[in-house]
This record gives C-alpha cells, structure tokens and sequence, in this order.
C-alpha cells in the first residue's frame, strides 16, 4: 500500500447557506483546513477531488465517482474529508458502495475530529451510522424546503431559483421570499401573445394571426435570443405561451421530478403534471402581469385547437436515412417530406424554420452516402495491413522506452520521498521544509504519472490501429454488399447506422433545377 492520501471536498447545504451570508468560500475554507491536517500529520496528498455539483446521488457527481474507482483501486492509504457525511448522503445503496469501496481497500477516513480505520469493527459501525445519520437530515432538510415553497407559492411569492424570460427576481421588501417584476425583454413576451392571438402587422399594411412557425421566423430574424441565449425554437414558443406566471399566477408542482429505476440505475424524468394532480398549486402572484386574463385564456384555446400530433408508437421506418443526417448550420437532424398532392419525390429538409439550409432529394442523399462510404473504404485500405503493422511496432518500441524511463523516476520519487520522512524524523527538516519538500515530490508524481497515464494510452491505441482495420473494412463492405437487397426502409437504415454515427449535411444555395453547394461530411464508427 502506498503512502498517498487524497483529499476529498464537497459544499452541503449549510455550506451555502453561509456563503450567502458572505461567510466566504467553503471549498477554499476546507481546502486550507484539509491541507493544514495533512501537515500536521505528515501525510503526502497526491490528489485532490473538489466536487463543484450539487447531486443527491454518486451517480449526478462525477469526481465523487472517480474517488470511489481510485479507492477501490487502491492508490490511497487514506482520504481527508472534513466529515463523513460529505461522502454519501444518497439512498441506502450508494451509502452501501462507499462504505464497501473503503472495507474492501483497507482505505482509511480521516477527518480533523476522527480517523476512521474501515478493518476496525467499532470504526466500520460508526461510519455506517454517520452515514444514515446524515441521509436522515438531507430528507429532513429537502421536507423543510418543500414545504418552505408550499408556503410562499400559497403566499403569491415567485418559488423558483428562476424567473421565467421577461421577469427578473427581486427581493420583498421587509419579509423573506421573492417577487418578480419586468425586465428588458417584457415587451418580447407581449409581442408573442399579441401575435399568436390577435396578428402581426404585414408589408401590406394588414395585420393577420400568425402561428408559432412564423413566429420563430420573426424572432430570430430580428436577432431576438431566446431564453437559452440561442435561436428560438418550437418548444420555446410553446412553453412561454402556455406560462400562467405571465397573466399574474404563481405555479408550482407543474413538472415534479419523478424517479425510477432502469437498467439497475435511477432516472429522472419531469413529465408535464396534469390540472388533476394534487400536487399542482395555481396562486395569484404578488408580480404585476405582462399580459391581460383574457389574452391568455385565448392563448390557451388557440393551443389546445392545434395540439401536438405525435407519431404512432409503433410507426413504420419509411426513411433509409431516418436519424443519421445532421444539418451543419443549426445542428437538428434532418427530417423526411413527403409531397403527396404534387407527386414530387420525397426530400430531406431542416426542420428548424429559421434554418438557412436548402432541402435535397432523398435519394440523392441517399446515393452520396454509399458514394461517400465507398471512397471511405478504399482511402481506409490504401496502406497495406502488413505496412501498417511494421510502423506500428516500430512507434510501439519508441513508446515502450519511454514508459520505461518514466517508471523508474516514479521508482526515484518514492526513494526521494521515504529519505524525507527520514530526514524529517532526524530532525534535519524542519515541518516547514518537510511540507515544501512533499509538495515539490508530489506535483513530480503527478506530472510523471499523467505523462505515463497519456504514454500508455498511446500503446493502446497503436494495438487498436491494427485491429480496427481488421474489424472496419468487413462491417463497411457488408453495408456496400446487402444495402440494395435490403427489402425494407429499416434494414437499409439499420445497415447504415452499423457503421455510421451521423451524416454532416450543407446546402445554402441552389435548388431542384439550379446549381448548389450541396455536400455532405460522413462521421464513421470507428473502435475505442
């Protein structure tokens, strides 16, 4: 077992909560502290892990995951963390995978109040404990906030950490809570309910309702961002006029998370709540609204008149192509048209209405797609394997040194290491020098190690150069070869999404019966 110890920091709720008083930062705080114990106690910190997310579960906080790998790896003697409750406060499975990971690698638990040795019987107890102790106050907390929102949603205050687009949150006057009141872009939210319910001037001088397409189009051809900072969309139109929040009403418990488990893993949906679920709560708002009663209400009807059409759920695959061609300005897949009453050939079109991309045959596409996998094939097997294979052993061999030579000044910095604890424990090194030296010895390690890490994945990607050309060229010819005895959409389809991630497609000009600067850019499916 090595002699390097790892600190791990995490922010909880008081942590906030403090910082919102001005009490500075936690993470810092902790930091400072953790690496003060460190000295004190003589211990080499090799790394450290500073969770910056919020997550109720190991799976929502990545660094707390890598700290668990490592564990259970066995790189550290022990981990720092200012208590145990900064580790777990999820459910009683991930409270069972961090204490399991620290029991089954003898890795110690060292906070300033307790060091908490794992293969102790009376330490493992009061770990686990600490652990369920501190899951029982977060469901105490999250209560507490619940019921905290209830109050002031009861109360006409504006619940939420954000103010929906057009309203900026402000602080009551005199009492807790928030309120909401109008900023630079109200006269944006106004425009889209006077459009969709009442109509839009026209170069004509009359003045027509215009639909939520139409809407995007004016929008973002007038530069206006969206609440993302982005271009609108077709769901950023919808959910803004279907916001009771702008007629002056508070609501809360629209889209309540829901949890389940799939594939052994929790999942975390928000569906839209119906106007039966009792957890909806509809409450006139102390903020002043954007727009009258009556408009909305006649937002909500118009809305309901055209309600979304989803596909069938067990719609037939018509398009061999069906979620493989991206356009490249916007970014959306690429959707199939059909043109029934014309008689004209179904093409591929963005569906984004403000898109500056031009449509194209479908079968057009479709044919540059095999002409493009075929070119792919023949650049891919212009090197010969057995010349290939000769580059890659000699680039192996230049590696190998290399990692060679990085060991042994890993092997250089223990020896360094174990000669300053001696000279620490002579009394040659003063604490002072002794912290210096170790930190100077661990940022080494660190630099060799990562330099190594990078070495050794370079050597296994020269050992999956060769084998991806085993495996890639028979999985394209096979699309080359079964692609026109396919019977169906789904199975063409299906054969290209076997070798190909996505499909870049650019035409900006030109059309049926002109000239354009159609092109596409293929994206491979290539091994790790």
């Amino acid at each position: 077992m090595s002699k390097s110890y790892a600190i791990y920091l995490r922010k909880s709720r008081v942590d906030l909560e403090a910082e919102a008083r001005g009490e500075g930062d936690t993470l810092q705080r902790h930091h400072n502290r953790l690496l003060a114990l460190s000295k004190q106690q003589g211990l080499t910190i090799t790394k450290i892990y500073p969770e910056v997310v919020s997550g109720e579960t190991i799976t929502s906080r990545p660094l707390m995951q890598q700290l668990l790998h490592d564990v259970e790896d066995g790189l550290y003697t022990g981990v720092l963390v200012m208590e145990v409750e900064r580790l777990a406060r999820g459910d009683t499975i991930d409270q069972g995978i961090v204490a399991r990971a620290f029991q089954y690698s003898g890795t110690k638990i060292i906070t300033p109040a307790k060091t908490y040795d794992p293969l102790n019987e009376f330490d493992q107890e009061y770990f686990e404990f600490g652990l369920y102790m501190s899951r029982r106050e977060y469901k105490t907390i999250n209560r507490r906030q619940q019921a905290g929102r209830i109050a002031s949603v009861s109360e006409g205050k504006w619940p939420a950490n954000r103010a929906p687009y057009g309203y900026r949150r402000i602080k009551l006057n005199g009492q807790k809570g928030w309120t909401l009141e109008p900023d630079e872009n109200a006269a944006v939210v106004q425009d889209i309910f006077r459009w969709y319910t009442e109509g839009a001037p026209q170069p004509d001088g009359s003045v027509n309702r215009i639909g939520v397409s139409r809407i995007i189009r004016r929008l973002n051809e007038s530069n206006v961002l969206s609440p993302g900072g982005k271009d609108w969309t077709n769901s950023a139109i919808q959910s803004l006029l279907r916001n009771p929040a702008y007629a002056g009403w508070v609501r809360w418990g629209n889209r309540a998370q829901v949890k389940k488990i799939q594939d052994g893993s929790v999942q975390r949906s928000r569906p839209r709540a119906k106007s039966s679920d009792t957890s909806l709560r509809l409450c006139r708002g102390l903020h002043d609204p954007l727009i009258s009663q009556d408009i909305f209400d006649a937002a909500q009807a118009l809305l309901r008149s055209n309600p979304e059409r989803p596909g069938p759920k067990k719609c037939v695959t018509t398009n061999p192509l069906a979620g493989l061609i991206r356009c490249d300005h916007c970014g959306r897949m690429m959707v199939r048209r059909t043109y029934i009453k014309t008689g004209y050939p179904p093409t591929l079109m963005c569906p984004y209405t403000s898109c500056p991309t031009v449509s194209s045959d479908c079968s057009l596409i479709e044919s540059m797609v095999l002409q493009g996998i075929r070119k792919f094939l023949a650049d891919f097997e212009q090197t010969p394997l057995e010349q290939d294979t000769q580059a890659v052993s000699t680039e192996r061999a230049t590696l190998s040194r290399s990692v060679s030579s990085l060991r042994k000044e890993l092997e250089q910095v223990d020896l360094q290491e174990q000669k300053a604890y001696d000279l620490v424990e002579q009394g040659i090194y003063t604490p002072e020098v002794f912290a210096d030296r170790t930190t100077e010895l661990s940022c080494r390690r660190q630099a060799a190690e990562k330099q190594l890490e990078a070495l050794l994945e370079a050597v296994s990607g020269l050992d999956s150069r060769v084998q991806a050309k085993k495996e890639i060229a028979p999985a394209f010819r096979r699309v080359l070869d079964n692609f026109e005895l396919a019977e169906t959409a789904k199975e063409k389809n299906e054969l290209l999404k076997s070798v190909l991630d996505h499909v870049e497609y650019h035409k900006t000009i030109g059309g049926r019966y002109r000239e354009s600067d159609l092109s596409i850019k293929l994206a491979p499916k290539l091994p790790n």
